[in-house]
């Protein structure tokens, strides 16, 4: 039985999102158990009795405006207790949308580091116009990395890749300004070298932002500044093109043609639609830790919650710790 700590509390939507997807979670998988984590008043009313759903009952959360510090002296926040029962062994991953800069150095110290990797990082999987995609490390857990950091991302990334989504030999990028071998930091034409000497990764050398919607690669390391800025400017480039061709084809003389562009739109949106993989990975810590958007709503829950759930069936933290990190 696969059991989940699913911490249904401090995210920006309503609570019954969370438990609709919860519902919907366990009609799917007949191998499951969630346990929901949060405040059994607010809970309680949306489900019924089931021998795959508990709850622990905390009032206490950590809302989006905390601050890192005053998340970890939370100790009862719903997020808190999520990582206390994957650390406990009493749940096998934990899913949360609740503050991202808290969410990841809560995880980093309750759960510690997989032995060898040198740090955390969030992956989330990002979709691409040959409606595959690409997953890129990091997009905000450090700011400031060293080569061996990237290197360490590109080794994560790549097993997981192999295992959880049956990509025998990902093609690997590191993100930068150009692609030629003297552009960038110091630490980009390290990671580059290091990246080129290991013959076990398909590494692709360094790849631009432009390109990435093209799926050059499986996987684009970066630094979580760099990270953070590029998923920003695609989210925010998507949804100005689609709102720039929905105010264009609200004219009444674009009527026929709006018509016509009918099949076009739903194309791009359900390539381009996140909510079936909103979510985002720890990389590095020593239990499954599932991220996912602040604004979730129920279909959102429902894929972190399947993330969760596969990373959980494929073994993914020993296959983790099978990796030969060196330093």
């Amino acid at each position: 039985m696969i059991r989940i700590a699913f911490d249904v509390m401090g995210f920006e939507n309503k609570i019954e999102q969370a438990i609709i997807a919860a519902k919907h979670f366990i009609a799917q998988f007949s191998d499951v158990q969630i346990i929901l984590v949060g405040d059994q008043k607010q809970i309680q009313p949306h489900i019924q009795q089931s021998t795959k759903i508990s709850i622990v009952d905390t009032k206490e959360f950590i809302s989006m405006e905390d601050s890192p510090i005053v998340g970890l002296r939370k100790i009862m926040s719903s997020m808190s207790l999520a990582c206390k029962l994957v650390k406990e062994n009493k749940a096998d991953a934990l899913v949360s949308a609740g503050n991202t800069s808290c969410f990841v150095p809560m995880v980093y110290s309750k759960l510690g580091l997989i032995s060898g990797a040198s740090c955390v990082g969030l992956m989330p999987y990002i979709p691409a116009i040959d409606k595959t995609g690409f997953n890129m490390v990091d997009v905000g857990a450090n700011i400031n990395v060293s080569p061996i950091n990237l290197y360490h991302y590109a080794l994560m990334a790549n097993t997981y890749v192999k295992v959880c989504q049956n990509i025998s030999s990902p093609k690997i990028g590191l993100l930068n300004i150009g692609t030629e071998h003297h552009k960038g930091f110091a630490y980009h034409k390290q990671t580059n070298e290091l990246l080129q000497k290991d013959k076990s990764l398909n590494y692709v050398g360094f790849i631009e932002p432009k390109n990435l919607l093209q799926h050059p690669v499986d996987i684009a390391i970066c630094d979580g500044y760099a990270g953070n800025l590029v998923l920003k400017t695609l989210e925010g480039s998507l949804k100005s093109v689609a709102d720039l061709m929905k105010n264009h084809y609200k004219k009444p003389w674009n009527w026929l043609a709006a018509a016509m562009s009918i099949p076009l739109f739903k194309t791009i949106s359900k390539t381009f639609d996140y909510r079936n993989n909103a979510a985002a990975i720890v990389l590095g810590v020593n239990g499954i830790a599932v991220k996912t958007h602040g604004s979730a709503d129920s279909i959102q829950f429902l894929s972190a919650l399947k993330m969760a759930y596969h990373m959980v069936h494929k073994r993914i933290i020993d296959e983790l710790k099978k990796i030969k990190y060196g330093n």
